[in-house]
């Protein structure tokens, strides 16, 4: 009979973590929906609000969208404006 004994979870030991991009409302842009990854990226420093910073490819993606969308004058890029 085998018996597994309950470990604690290891902390991420990695030298060179990805920097995630916070938006507006305090959310990493590229899993906007779990707050608890919003507070993890703050409490390990791998958040930024410096775009420069940005080493994920969905964040930096999405941050490339968002610009585009605002310098287009379309607000959030999802739905066009007619005149």
């Amino acid at each position: 009979m085998f018996s597994f004994a309950m470990r604690p979870m290891s902390r991420d030991r990695r030298q060179k973590r990805e920097r995630h991009a916070l938006g507006d409302d305090g959310m990493v842009l590229c899993n906007p929906r779990d707050k608890e990854a919003a507070h993890r990226a703050e409490m390990e420093g791998i958040a930024t609000d410096d775009r420069a910073a940005v080493t994920c490819r969905k964040c930096l993606s999405l941050l490339y969208q968002r610009d585009k969308a605002r310098k287009d004058g379309n607000g959030r890029g999802r739905a066009k404006r007619y005149s």
